[in-house]
Protein backbone atom coordinates (compact mmCIF):
# COMPACT_ATOMS: atom_id res chain seq x y z
CA UNK A 1 0.00 0.00 0.00
CA UNK A 2 1.60 3.75 -0.89
CA UNK A 3 1.64 5.85 1.66
CA UNK A 4 -1.50 7.95 -0.07
CA UNK A 5 -3.30 5.10 -0.01
CA UNK A 6 -2.69 4.59 3.52
CA UNK A 7 -3.44 8.39 4.48
CA UNK A 8 -6.78 8.01 2.43
CA UNK A 9 -7.28 5.19 4.38
CA UNK A 10 -6.76 6.32 7.43
CA UNK A 11 -9.06 9.47 6.90
CA UNK A 12 -12.05 7.82 5.85
CA UNK A 13 -11.51 5.44 8.51
CA UNK A 14 -11.38 8.01 10.77
CA UNK A 15 -13.40 10.88 9.38
CA UNK A 16 -16.28 11.14 11.64
CA UNK A 17 -13.97 11.24 14.79
CA UNK A 18 -12.85 14.66 16.00
CA UNK A 19 -9.70 15.27 15.46
CA UNK A 20 -6.95 14.03 17.83
CA UNK A 21 -9.38 11.69 19.58
CA UNK A 22 -7.22 8.83 18.86
CA UNK A 23 -4.58 10.08 19.02
CA UNK A 24 -3.82 9.22 22.81
CA UNK A 25 -5.21 5.85 22.89
CA UNK A 26 -4.25 4.48 19.48
CA UNK A 27 -0.66 3.51 18.86
CA UNK A 28 0.61 3.16 15.16
CA UNK A 29 0.61 -0.83 15.39
CA UNK A 30 -3.00 -0.59 16.41
CA UNK A 31 -3.95 1.84 14.16
CA UNK A 32 -2.19 -0.59 11.59
CA UNK A 33 -4.84 -3.58 13.41
CA UNK A 34 -7.91 -1.58 12.33
CA UNK A 35 -7.06 -1.31 8.55
CA UNK A 36 -5.51 -5.22 8.95
CA UNK A 37 -9.32 -6.01 9.94
CA UNK A 38 -10.98 -3.08 7.95
CA UNK A 39 -9.34 -5.87 4.60
CA UNK A 40 -10.49 -9.37 5.99
CA UNK A 41 -14.06 -7.93 6.50
CA UNK A 42 -13.31 -7.40 3.06
CA UNK A 43 -11.87 -10.15 1.93
CA UNK A 44 -14.78 -12.49 3.51
CA UNK A 45 -17.32 -10.01 1.51
CA UNK A 46 -15.46 -10.82 -1.58
CA UNK A 47 -15.68 -15.09 -0.67
CA UNK A 48 -19.64 -14.17 -0.06
CA UNK A 49 -19.85 -12.21 -3.02
CA UNK A 50 -18.45 -15.31 -4.85
CA UNK A 51 -20.20 -17.73 -3.54
CA UNK A 52 -23.67 -16.14 -4.51
CA UNK A 53 -22.06 -16.13 -8.24
CA UNK A 54 -21.24 -19.35 -8.99
CA UNK A 55 -23.04 -21.66 -6.24
CA UNK A 56 -26.22 -19.94 -5.47
CA UNK A 57 -27.60 -22.71 -3.67
CA UNK A 58 -24.59 -22.88 -0.88
CA UNK A 59 -25.61 -19.10 -1.14
CA UNK A 60 -29.40 -19.59 -0.31
CA UNK A 61 -28.47 -21.58 2.75
CA UNK A 62 -25.85 -19.37 3.65
CA UNK A 63 -28.49 -16.89 4.50
CA UNK A 64 -27.68 -14.27 0.85
CA UNK A 65 -30.63 -14.43 -1.40
CA UNK A 66 -29.78 -12.28 -4.02
CA UNK A 67 -29.31 -15.65 -6.34
CA UNK A 68 -32.49 -17.30 -4.66
CA UNK A 69 -33.82 -17.55 -8.28
CA UNK A 70 -30.38 -19.73 -9.87
CA UNK A 71 -29.58 -23.43 -9.15
CA UNK A 72 -25.90 -23.90 -9.10
CA UNK A 73 -24.57 -24.64 -12.93
CA UNK A 74 -23.27 -28.65 -12.19
CA UNK A 75 -20.58 -27.78 -15.22
CA UNK A 76 -16.56 -28.37 -15.12
CA UNK A 77 -15.86 -24.61 -16.51
CA UNK A 78 -18.16 -23.34 -13.50
CA UNK A 79 -16.41 -25.51 -11.30
CA UNK A 80 -12.73 -24.12 -12.89
CA UNK A 81 -13.64 -20.37 -12.57
CA UNK A 82 -15.08 -21.04 -8.94
CA UNK A 83 -11.93 -22.53 -8.28
CA UNK A 84 -9.94 -19.83 -9.13
CA UNK A 85 -11.77 -16.98 -7.96
CA UNK A 86 -11.09 -19.10 -4.36
CA UNK A 87 -7.73 -19.40 -5.40
CA UNK A 88 -7.33 -15.64 -5.98
CA UNK A 89 -9.12 -14.72 -2.66
CA UNK A 90 -6.84 -16.49 -0.16
CA UNK A 91 -3.81 -15.34 -2.19
CA UNK A 92 -5.59 -12.05 -0.97
CA UNK A 93 -5.97 -13.24 2.67
CA UNK A 94 -2.71 -14.31 2.49
CA UNK A 95 -1.21 -10.05 2.29
CA UNK A 96 -3.20 -9.25 5.42
CA UNK A 97 -0.83 -8.87 8.03
CA UNK A 98 -2.34 -10.65 11.13
CA UNK A 99 -0.03 -10.02 14.00
CA UNK A 100 -2.02 -6.59 14.51
CA UNK A 101 -5.54 -7.22 14.63
CA UNK A 102 -7.21 -7.87 17.66
CA UNK A 103 -6.79 -12.05 19.29
CA UNK A 104 -10.48 -12.71 18.34
CA UNK A 105 -10.09 -11.55 14.56
CA UNK A 106 -6.84 -13.36 14.93
CA UNK A 107 -9.05 -16.55 15.19
CA UNK A 108 -11.52 -15.09 12.17
CA UNK A 109 -8.81 -14.76 10.29
CA UNK A 110 -7.05 -18.53 10.87
CA UNK A 111 -11.16 -19.91 10.24
CA UNK A 112 -11.72 -17.77 6.82
CA UNK A 113 -8.66 -19.33 5.99
CA UNK A 114 -9.30 -22.92 6.49
CA UNK A 115 -12.83 -22.39 4.85
CA UNK A 116 -10.54 -21.05 1.80
CA UNK A 117 -8.24 -24.31 1.95
CA UNK A 118 -11.15 -26.75 2.38
CA UNK A 119 -13.16 -25.30 -0.46
CA UNK A 120 -10.20 -25.49 -2.53
CA UNK A 121 -9.14 -28.91 -1.93
CA UNK A 122 -12.38 -30.18 -2.49
CA UNK A 123 -12.70 -28.57 -5.68
CA UNK A 124 -9.82 -29.89 -7.08
CA UNK A 125 -9.66 -33.37 -5.75
CA UNK A 126 -12.74 -34.83 -4.54
CA UNK A 127 -14.79 -34.61 -7.84
CA UNK A 128 -18.46 -33.98 -7.49
CA UNK A 129 -18.96 -33.58 -10.56
CA UNK A 130 -18.11 -37.21 -11.62
CA UNK A 131 -18.52 -39.10 -8.45
CA UNK A 132 -21.55 -38.47 -6.92
CA UNK A 133 -24.62 -38.68 -8.41
CA UNK A 134 -26.67 -38.03 -5.48
CA UNK A 135 -25.07 -34.07 -5.54
CA UNK A 136 -27.85 -33.53 -9.18
CA UNK A 137 -30.55 -34.07 -6.23
CA UNK A 138 -30.39 -31.50 -3.75
CA UNK A 139 -31.66 -28.81 -5.02
CA UNK A 140 -34.89 -30.49 -3.71
CA UNK A 141 -34.46 -30.39 -0.62
CA UNK A 142 -33.27 -26.94 -0.56
CA UNK A 143 -36.49 -25.41 -2.80
CA UNK A 144 -38.25 -27.51 0.23
CA UNK A 145 -36.63 -25.63 2.32
CA UNK A 146 -37.02 -22.46 1.04
CA UNK A 147 -40.87 -22.87 1.06
CA UNK A 148 -40.78 -23.80 4.82
CA UNK A 149 -38.33 -21.05 5.70
CA UNK A 150 -39.77 -17.83 7.24
CA UNK A 151 -37.62 -15.25 5.42
CA UNK A 152 -38.17 -12.33 2.98
CA UNK A 153 -41.78 -12.32 1.56
CA UNK A 154 -43.63 -15.39 0.81
CA UNK A 155 -44.35 -14.68 -2.71
CA UNK A 156 -41.03 -13.55 -3.45
CA UNK A 157 -39.74 -17.35 -1.88
CA UNK A 158 -42.22 -18.88 -3.57
CA UNK A 159 -41.78 -17.65 -7.14
CA UNK A 160 -37.68 -18.32 -6.58
CA UNK A 161 -38.41 -21.59 -5.56
CA UNK A 162 -40.65 -22.22 -8.75
CA UNK A 163 -38.02 -21.11 -10.99
CA UNK A 164 -35.62 -23.65 -9.07
CA UNK A 165 -38.32 -26.36 -9.95
CA UNK A 166 -38.22 -25.31 -13.78
CA UNK A 167 -34.10 -25.13 -14.21
CA UNK A 168 -33.56 -28.64 -12.22
CA UNK A 169 -34.48 -30.88 -15.39
CA UNK A 170 -31.74 -29.10 -16.45
CA UNK A 171 -29.39 -30.21 -13.58
CA UNK A 172 -30.43 -33.81 -14.12
CA UNK A 173 -29.09 -33.42 -18.20
CA UNK A 174 -25.56 -32.07 -16.80
CA UNK A 175 -25.40 -34.91 -14.88
CA UNK A 176 -26.01 -37.56 -17.55
CA UNK A 177 -23.02 -35.44 -19.00
CA UNK A 178 -20.43 -35.45 -16.17
CA UNK A 179 -21.15 -38.76 -14.29
CA UNK A 180 -18.20 -41.04 -14.32
CA UNK A 181 -17.34 -44.18 -12.79
CA UNK A 182 -19.01 -43.10 -8.80
CA UNK A 183 -18.79 -45.98 -6.07
CA UNK A 184 -21.61 -48.41 -6.71
CA UNK A 185 -23.04 -47.72 -3.21
CA UNK A 186 -23.27 -43.67 -3.81
CA UNK A 187 -25.34 -44.76 -7.30
CA UNK A 188 -27.11 -47.27 -4.97
CA UNK A 189 -28.01 -44.59 -2.75
CA UNK A 190 -29.08 -41.95 -5.68
CA UNK A 191 -31.47 -44.59 -7.57
CA UNK A 192 -33.06 -44.87 -4.20
CA UNK A 193 -33.21 -41.07 -3.55
CA UNK A 194 -34.42 -40.78 -6.89
CA UNK A 195 -37.52 -43.87 -6.40
CA UNK A 196 -38.28 -41.80 -2.81
CA UNK A 197 -37.92 -38.33 -5.12
CA UNK A 198 -40.67 -39.70 -8.04
CA UNK A 199 -42.68 -41.50 -4.86
CA UNK A 200 -43.05 -38.60 -2.76
CA UNK A 201 -43.17 -35.61 -5.42
CA UNK A 202 -46.48 -35.02 -4.13
CA UNK A 203 -44.91 -33.17 -0.95
CA UNK A 204 -44.37 -30.64 -2.87
CA UNK A 205 -47.80 -29.71 -3.71
CA UNK A 206 -48.83 -28.37 -0.30
CA UNK A 207 -46.14 -26.36 0.41
CA UNK A 208 -47.01 -24.06 -3.05
CA UNK A 209 -50.85 -24.12 -1.62
CA UNK A 210 -50.83 -20.57 -0.49
CA UNK A 211 -48.77 -19.63 -3.03
CA UNK A 212 -51.67 -20.48 -5.88
CA UNK A 213 -54.63 -20.67 -3.90
CA UNK A 214 -56.32 -17.51 -5.66
CA UNK A 215 -54.89 -17.93 -8.87
CA UNK A 216 -55.56 -20.79 -11.41
CA UNK A 217 -52.68 -19.31 -13.58
CA UNK A 218 -50.49 -20.18 -10.67
CA UNK A 219 -51.86 -23.38 -10.05
CA UNK A 220 -51.44 -24.90 -13.58
CA UNK A 221 -47.47 -23.75 -13.52
CA UNK A 222 -47.10 -25.73 -10.20
CA UNK A 223 -48.54 -28.24 -11.78
CA UNK A 224 -46.79 -28.24 -15.32
CA UNK A 225 -43.35 -27.46 -13.40
CA UNK A 226 -44.31 -30.56 -11.25
CA UNK A 227 -45.20 -32.97 -13.92
CA UNK A 228 -41.40 -31.91 -15.84
CA UNK A 229 -39.86 -32.80 -12.34
CA UNK A 230 -41.23 -36.17 -12.41
CA UNK A 231 -40.48 -36.63 -15.56
CA UNK A 232 -36.58 -35.92 -15.45
CA UNK A 233 -36.19 -37.84 -12.35
CA UNK A 234 -37.88 -40.79 -14.49
CA UNK A 235 -35.15 -40.35 -16.78
CA UNK A 236 -32.82 -39.63 -13.95
CA UNK A 237 -33.55 -43.08 -12.51
CA UNK A 238 -33.44 -44.81 -15.70
CA UNK A 239 -29.85 -43.84 -16.57
CA UNK A 240 -28.25 -44.34 -13.77
CA UNK A 241 -29.67 -47.53 -13.43
CA UNK A 242 -28.82 -48.59 -17.21
CA UNK A 243 -25.65 -46.35 -17.99
CA UNK A 244 -23.92 -46.02 -14.74
CA UNK A 245 -24.77 -48.48 -12.23
CA UNK A 246 -22.28 -51.14 -14.36
CA UNK A 247 -19.71 -48.54 -14.20
CA UNK A 248 -19.79 -47.90 -10.60
CA UNK A 249 -16.26 -49.27 -10.00
CA UNK A 250 -14.97 -45.95 -8.18
CA UNK A 251 -13.42 -45.83 -4.82
CA UNK A 252 -15.65 -45.03 -1.47
CA UNK A 253 -12.67 -44.67 0.78
CA UNK A 254 -10.57 -41.35 0.83
CA UNK A 255 -7.43 -42.23 1.68
CA UNK A 256 -4.90 -41.39 4.38
CA UNK A 257 -3.89 -38.18 3.06
CA UNK A 258 -7.26 -37.01 1.99
CA UNK A 259 -8.70 -38.17 6.15
CA UNK A 260 -5.61 -36.26 7.14
CA UNK A 261 -6.20 -32.60 5.72
CA UNK A 262 -9.92 -32.78 6.92
CA UNK A 263 -8.57 -33.75 10.58
CA UNK A 264 -5.76 -30.62 10.17
CA UNK A 265 -7.38 -28.07 8.29
CA UNK A 266 -11.43 -28.58 8.40
CA UNK A 267 -11.18 -29.71 12.48
CA UNK A 268 -7.80 -27.96 13.21
CA UNK A 269 -6.78 -30.88 15.33
CA UNK A 270 -3.16 -31.76 16.37
CA UNK A 271 -3.83 -35.26 15.06
CA UNK A 272 -2.76 -37.62 12.79
CA UNK A 273 -4.68 -40.17 11.09
CA UNK A 274 -2.88 -43.25 12.85
CA UNK A 275 -3.63 -41.25 16.09
CA UNK A 276 -6.87 -40.92 15.69
CA UNK A 277 -7.57 -43.94 14.55
CA UNK A 278 -5.70 -45.36 17.85
CA UNK A 279 -8.17 -42.79 19.64
CA UNK A 280 -11.08 -43.72 18.34
CA UNK A 281 -10.19 -47.66 18.72
CA UNK A 282 -9.55 -47.22 22.12
CA UNK A 283 -12.69 -45.02 22.86
CA UNK A 284 -15.02 -47.93 21.21
CA UNK A 285 -13.79 -50.32 23.80
CA UNK A 286 -13.99 -48.40 27.00
CA UNK A 287 -17.75 -47.93 25.14
CA UNK A 288 -18.62 -51.23 24.83
CA UNK A 289 -17.47 -51.84 28.74
CA UNK A 290 -19.45 -48.95 30.17
CA UNK A 291 -22.13 -50.10 27.61
CA UNK A 292 -21.73 -53.20 29.60
CA UNK A 293 -22.09 -52.28 32.95
CA UNK A 294 -24.86 -50.17 32.57
CA UNK A 295 -26.68 -53.36 31.65
CA UNK A 296 -25.90 -55.20 34.65
CA UNK A 297 -27.21 -52.01 36.73
CA UNK A 298 -30.66 -52.55 34.49
CA UNK A 299 -31.01 -56.23 34.60
CA UNK A 300 -28.52 -58.08 35.65
CA UNK A 301 -29.48 -61.42 35.28
CA UNK A 302 -30.17 -60.92 31.49
CA UNK A 303 -26.77 -59.20 31.56
CA UNK A 304 -25.03 -62.34 32.78
CA UNK A 305 -26.49 -64.49 30.73
CA UNK A 306 -27.17 -62.45 26.90
CA UNK A 307 -24.89 -59.46 27.55
CA UNK A 308 -26.47 -55.87 26.51
CA UNK A 309 -27.95 -56.72 23.89
CA UNK A 310 -30.21 -58.97 25.71
CA UNK A 311 -30.75 -55.96 28.07
CA UNK A 312 -31.58 -53.73 24.81
CA UNK A 313 -34.11 -56.80 23.40
CA UNK A 314 -36.43 -55.57 26.79
CA UNK A 315 -36.06 -52.24 25.97
CA UNK A 316 -39.86 -50.96 26.83
CA UNK A 317 -41.83 -50.41 23.33
CA UNK A 318 -44.17 -48.15 24.56
CA UNK A 319 -44.70 -45.28 21.75
CA UNK A 320 -47.18 -43.21 20.80
CA UNK A 321 -49.33 -43.32 17.91
CA UNK A 322 -48.35 -42.21 14.67
CA UNK A 323 -50.79 -39.35 14.76
CA UNK A 324 -49.59 -37.81 18.39
CA UNK A 325 -45.51 -38.67 17.32
CA UNK A 326 -44.82 -34.57 16.36
CA UNK A 327 -47.30 -33.74 19.67
CA UNK A 328 -44.69 -35.21 21.83
CA UNK A 329 -41.92 -34.00 20.45
CA UNK A 330 -43.29 -30.94 21.11
CA UNK A 331 -44.55 -31.46 24.62
CA UNK A 332 -40.96 -32.70 25.53
CA UNK A 333 -39.70 -29.93 24.10
CA UNK A 334 -41.24 -27.64 26.57
CA UNK A 335 -40.72 -29.95 29.37
CA UNK A 336 -36.92 -29.94 28.48
CA UNK A 337 -36.95 -25.99 28.30
CA UNK A 338 -38.21 -26.21 31.97
CA UNK A 339 -36.43 -28.51 33.40
CA UNK A 340 -33.03 -27.05 32.12
CA UNK A 341 -34.55 -23.44 32.96
CA UNK A 342 -35.04 -24.52 36.66
CA UNK A 343 -31.30 -26.14 36.72
CA UNK A 344 -29.49 -22.99 35.73
CA UNK A 345 -27.40 -25.18 33.58
CA UNK A 346 -27.65 -23.04 30.34
CA UNK A 347 -29.12 -19.95 28.65
CA UNK A 348 -32.73 -20.71 27.33
CA UNK A 349 -32.88 -20.38 23.58
CA UNK A 350 -35.01 -17.59 22.70
CA UNK A 351 -35.60 -18.77 18.45
CA UNK A 352 -38.63 -20.68 17.08
CA UNK A 353 -38.32 -24.05 16.82
CA UNK A 354 -41.20 -25.93 14.46
CA UNK A 355 -41.31 -29.49 14.36
CA UNK A 356 -42.64 -31.16 10.97
CA UNK A 357 -42.88 -34.74 9.35
CA UNK A 358 -40.25 -35.45 7.23
CA UNK A 359 -40.75 -35.22 3.24
CA UNK A 360 -40.58 -38.66 1.79
CA UNK A 361 -38.05 -38.17 -0.63
CA UNK A 362 -35.11 -37.46 1.95
CA UNK A 363 -35.94 -40.75 3.70
CA UNK A 364 -32.39 -42.38 2.26
CA UNK A 365 -30.75 -39.43 3.20
CA UNK A 366 -31.43 -37.92 6.54
CA UNK A 367 -31.40 -39.67 9.77
CA UNK A 368 -35.22 -40.19 10.33
CA UNK A 369 -35.10 -37.32 13.31
CA UNK A 370 -33.22 -34.20 11.84
CA UNK A 371 -32.70 -30.78 12.68
CA UNK A 372 -32.18 -28.53 10.18
CA UNK A 373 -30.85 -24.70 12.01
CA UNK A 374 -31.52 -21.92 10.04
CA UNK A 375 -30.00 -20.15 7.34
CA UNK A 376 -27.23 -18.52 9.20
CA UNK A 377 -26.65 -14.88 8.05
CA UNK A 378 -30.80 -14.75 8.09
CA UNK A 379 -32.20 -11.69 10.50
CA UNK A 380 -35.45 -13.67 10.74
CA UNK A 381 -33.72 -16.94 13.19
CA UNK A 382 -36.46 -20.60 12.45
CA UNK A 383 -35.11 -23.67 12.83
CA UNK A 384 -37.14 -27.07 12.03
CA UNK A 385 -37.10 -30.71 13.42
CA UNK A 386 -38.29 -33.00 10.71
CA UNK A 387 -39.13 -36.59 12.34
CA UNK A 388 -39.78 -39.39 10.13
CA UNK A 389 -42.76 -41.05 10.44
CA UNK A 390 -43.66 -44.49 8.77
CA UNK A 391 -45.69 -44.02 5.60
CA UNK A 392 -49.55 -44.07 5.55
CA UNK A 393 -49.43 -46.47 2.82
CA UNK A 394 -47.17 -48.67 4.95
CA UNK A 395 -48.75 -52.41 6.53
CA UNK A 396 -49.94 -52.24 10.32
CA UNK A 397 -47.12 -54.14 11.72
CA UNK A 398 -44.15 -52.05 9.55
CA UNK A 399 -45.79 -48.62 11.17
CA UNK A 400 -45.42 -50.67 14.72
CA UNK A 401 -41.86 -51.59 14.31
CA UNK A 402 -40.76 -48.32 13.14
CA UNK A 403 -42.74 -46.47 16.02
CA UNK A 404 -41.74 -48.94 18.79
CA UNK A 405 -38.03 -48.62 17.06
CA UNK A 406 -37.23 -44.88 16.68
CA UNK A 407 -40.49 -43.39 18.97
CA UNK A 408 -40.37 -45.17 22.03
CA UNK A 409 -40.57 -42.82 25.06
CA UNK A 410 -37.21 -43.15 26.35
CA UNK A 411 -35.75 -43.16 22.61
CA UNK A 412 -37.69 -39.63 22.65
CA UNK A 413 -36.11 -37.91 25.68
CA UNK A 414 -32.54 -39.02 24.14
CA UNK A 415 -33.63 -37.51 21.14
CA UNK A 416 -34.73 -34.14 22.55
CA UNK A 417 -32.10 -33.50 24.60
CA UNK A 418 -29.86 -34.64 21.55
CA UNK A 419 -31.25 -32.29 18.94
CA UNK A 420 -33.33 -29.41 21.02
CA UNK A 421 -32.66 -28.92 24.28
CA UNK A 422 -29.72 -28.72 25.40
CA UNK A 423 -28.40 -29.99 21.80
CA UNK A 424 -28.69 -28.49 19.07
CA UNK A 425 -31.16 -26.65 18.76
CA UNK A 426 -29.15 -24.35 21.71
CA UNK A 427 -26.26 -24.55 20.29
CA UNK A 428 -27.19 -23.12 17.13
CA UNK A 429 -28.96 -20.12 18.56
CA UNK A 430 -26.26 -19.44 20.87
CA UNK A 431 -23.57 -19.52 17.97
CA UNK A 432 -25.81 -17.10 16.29
CA UNK A 433 -25.16 -14.62 18.97
CA UNK A 434 -21.88 -14.19 17.80
CA UNK A 435 -21.34 -11.01 16.05
CA UNK A 436 -18.58 -12.29 13.32
CA UNK A 437 -20.44 -13.02 10.32
CA UNK A 438 -17.22 -15.75 10.11
CA UNK A 439 -18.18 -17.64 12.79
CA UNK A 440 -21.73 -17.72 11.72
CA UNK A 441 -20.70 -19.59 8.64
CA UNK A 442 -18.32 -21.49 9.43
CA UNK A 443 -18.70 -25.38 9.28
CA UNK A 444 -17.09 -27.20 12.44
CA UNK A 445 -18.76 -30.67 13.01
CA UNK A 446 -16.55 -31.31 16.01
CA UNK A 447 -17.97 -28.40 17.92
CA UNK A 448 -21.59 -29.00 16.64
CA UNK A 449 -21.56 -32.73 16.63
CA UNK A 450 -19.67 -32.81 19.91
CA UNK A 451 -22.01 -30.19 21.88
CA UNK A 452 -25.15 -32.94 20.89
CA UNK A 453 -23.19 -35.84 22.42
CA UNK A 454 -22.63 -33.90 25.47
CA UNK A 455 -26.14 -32.65 25.67
CA UNK A 456 -27.00 -36.27 26.44
CA UNK A 457 -24.80 -36.63 29.18
CA UNK A 458 -26.14 -33.18 30.42
CA UNK A 459 -29.51 -34.32 30.70
CA UNK A 460 -28.18 -37.36 32.48
CA UNK A 461 -26.42 -35.35 35.16
CA UNK A 462 -29.58 -32.90 35.44
CA UNK A 463 -31.86 -35.57 36.11
CA UNK A 464 -33.81 -34.88 32.62
CA UNK A 465 -34.10 -38.89 31.87
CA UNK A 466 -37.18 -40.00 33.69
CA UNK A 467 -36.26 -43.74 32.78
CA UNK A 468 -33.47 -45.75 33.30
CA UNK A 469 -33.71 -47.10 30.09
CA UNK A 470 -32.84 -43.71 28.71
CA UNK A 471 -29.71 -44.00 30.40
CA UNK A 472 -28.84 -47.31 28.99
CA UNK A 473 -29.96 -45.93 25.41
CA UNK A 474 -27.06 -42.95 26.19
CA UNK A 475 -24.32 -45.52 26.37
CA UNK A 476 -25.47 -47.92 23.10
CA UNK A 477 -25.14 -44.60 21.25
CA UNK A 478 -21.82 -43.73 22.70
CA UNK A 479 -20.76 -47.53 21.87
CA UNK A 480 -22.35 -46.73 18.40
CA UNK A 481 -20.86 -43.58 17.49
CA UNK A 482 -17.68 -44.59 18.77
CA UNK A 483 -17.69 -47.56 16.64
CA UNK A 484 -18.46 -45.24 13.50
CA UNK A 485 -15.39 -43.15 14.65
CA UNK A 486 -13.54 -46.53 14.66
CA UNK A 487 -15.07 -48.02 11.22
CA UNK A 488 -14.21 -44.25 9.95
CA UNK A 489 -10.64 -43.78 10.43
CA UNK A 490 -10.52 -47.65 9.82
CA UNK A 491 -12.31 -47.60 6.37
CA UNK A 492 -10.42 -44.14 4.68
CA UNK A 493 -6.83 -45.07 5.80
CA UNK A 494 -7.89 -48.26 3.71
CA UNK A 495 -7.36 -50.42 6.73
CA UNK A 496 -10.86 -52.37 6.45
CA UNK A 497 -12.67 -52.52 2.83
CA UNK A 498 -16.02 -51.69 3.13
CA UNK A 499 -17.09 -55.49 3.45
CA UNK A 500 -14.59 -55.27 6.72
CA UNK A 501 -16.63 -52.24 7.91
CA UNK A 502 -20.17 -53.31 7.07
CA UNK A 503 -19.05 -57.16 9.50
CA UNK A 504 -17.62 -54.92 12.08
CA UNK A 505 -20.89 -53.53 12.50
CA UNK A 506 -22.65 -56.51 12.31
CA UNK A 507 -20.13 -58.32 14.49
CA UNK A 508 -19.85 -55.81 17.33
CA UNK A 509 -23.28 -53.84 17.55
CA UNK A 510 -25.74 -57.22 16.29
CA UNK A 511 -26.77 -54.97 13.54
CA UNK A 512 -28.97 -56.25 9.92
CA UNK A 513 -26.32 -56.32 6.98
CA UNK A 514 -29.13 -53.48 5.60
CA UNK A 515 -28.58 -51.17 8.30
CA UNK A 516 -24.65 -52.09 9.04
CA UNK A 517 -24.34 -51.39 4.67
CA UNK A 518 -26.38 -47.88 5.38
CA UNK A 519 -23.87 -46.89 8.25
CA UNK A 520 -20.79 -47.34 5.74
CA UNK A 521 -22.42 -45.45 3.44
CA UNK A 522 -22.76 -42.69 5.40
CA UNK A 523 -18.85 -42.64 6.43
CA UNK A 524 -18.09 -43.28 3.01
CA UNK A 525 -19.35 -39.73 1.65
CA UNK A 526 -18.02 -37.63 4.72
CA UNK A 527 -14.64 -38.75 5.87
CA UNK A 528 -14.10 -37.75 9.73
CA UNK A 529 -17.30 -36.75 10.18
CA UNK A 530 -17.94 -39.98 12.30
CA UNK A 531 -14.59 -39.46 14.39
CA UNK A 532 -16.06 -35.84 15.13
CA UNK A 533 -18.86 -36.54 17.48
CA UNK A 534 -16.94 -38.55 19.96
CA UNK A 535 -13.52 -35.95 19.51
CA UNK A 536 -15.77 -32.96 20.02
CA UNK A 537 -17.46 -34.48 23.01
CA UNK A 538 -14.19 -35.77 24.82
CA UNK A 539 -12.94 -32.21 23.98
CA UNK A 540 -15.70 -30.63 25.37
CA UNK A 541 -15.50 -32.52 29.16
CA UNK A 542 -11.46 -31.84 29.15
CA UNK A 543 -12.10 -28.25 28.91
CA UNK A 544 -15.32 -28.56 31.04
CA UNK A 545 -12.78 -30.75 33.93
CA UNK A 546 -10.02 -28.32 33.96
CA UNK A 547 -12.13 -25.68 34.73
CA UNK A 548 -13.90 -27.42 37.67
CA UNK A 549 -10.01 -28.07 38.67
CA UNK A 550 -8.79 -23.99 38.65
CA UNK A 551 -12.01 -22.51 39.30
CA UNK A 552 -12.85 -24.74 42.08
CA UNK A 553 -15.65 -23.18 43.99
CA UNK A 554 -15.94 -19.83 42.05
CA UNK A 555 -16.88 -22.42 38.50
CA UNK A 556 -20.10 -21.40 37.25
CA UNK A 557 -21.56 -24.21 34.74
CA UNK A 558 -24.10 -22.03 33.32
CA UNK A 559 -20.92 -19.46 32.59
CA UNK A 560 -18.83 -22.43 31.22
CA UNK A 561 -21.82 -23.50 28.80
CA UNK A 562 -22.73 -19.81 27.59
CA UNK A 563 -18.98 -18.93 26.84
CA UNK A 564 -18.50 -21.72 25.04
CA UNK A 565 -21.26 -21.75 22.70
CA UNK A 566 -21.25 -18.43 21.87
CA UNK A 567 -17.79 -18.26 20.75
CA UNK A 568 -19.31 -19.59 17.39
CA UNK A 569 -18.68 -22.09 15.04
CA UNK A 570 -14.63 -22.20 15.44
CA UNK A 571 -12.47 -24.73 15.34
CA UNK A 572 -12.61 -26.78 19.22
CA UNK A 573 -8.55 -25.91 19.71
CA UNK A 574 -9.53 -22.01 19.26
CA UNK A 575 -12.72 -22.14 21.27
CA UNK A 576 -10.26 -23.75 24.35
CA UNK A 577 -7.78 -20.55 23.35
CA UNK A 578 -10.37 -18.07 23.33
CA UNK A 579 -12.19 -19.29 27.12
CA UNK A 580 -8.77 -18.85 28.33
CA UNK A 581 -7.96 -15.59 27.24
CA UNK A 582 -11.54 -14.06 27.97
CA UNK A 583 -11.18 -15.65 31.65
CA UNK A 584 -7.98 -14.47 32.16
CA UNK A 585 -9.14 -10.87 31.25
CA UNK A 586 -12.08 -11.49 33.79
CA UNK A 587 -9.30 -12.66 36.28
CA UNK A 588 -11.59 -15.39 37.74
CA UNK A 589 -9.05 -18.14 36.54
CA UNK A 590 -7.06 -19.17 38.98
CA UNK A 591 -3.80 -20.72 37.81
Amino acid sequence: MSLLSLRLALFCLFAAVPAGAYEDTLTTEEIQGQLENTKLSEVFSQYLATIQMYDPERATRLGLHGADSSLTPRTPDQLARQLEAVKRLRAKLGEIQKGTMHPNLKVDYETLDHMLEVDIYEMENLGFLARRPQYYLEPLFLVFQMMNKDYEDYNTRSSNAIARLRQFPSVLEQAERNLSHPPEAWTRQAIKQTNDALNYVSDFVPVFRGYTRYDPVLRTQVDETMAKVKAALTRYAAFLQKDILPNSDGEPRAGEYTYGFYLERLHALDMTPGAALSYSKKAFKKALKDLDKEAVNVDSIVASEKGWKGVMDKLPKEHPPASEVLKVFQDEMDRAYQHFDEHKVVEFPRQRLLIKRMPGFMASVLPYVYYAPSFALDDTRISELFVLLPPDAASEAAREKALAAGFNYAQVELLTAYSIMPGLHLRGYEASTNRSRIRRVSRQPAVSNGWACYSELLAEEMGYYSSYWSRFLRCYVRALRAARAYADASLHMKKWTPTEASQFFQDKLFMPKAAADAEVLKLSLAPTDGFSYIIGMDRIMQMRRYYERTEAKYFDLRRFHTLFLRMGEIPMGRIEDEMRRQKREEKKIIR
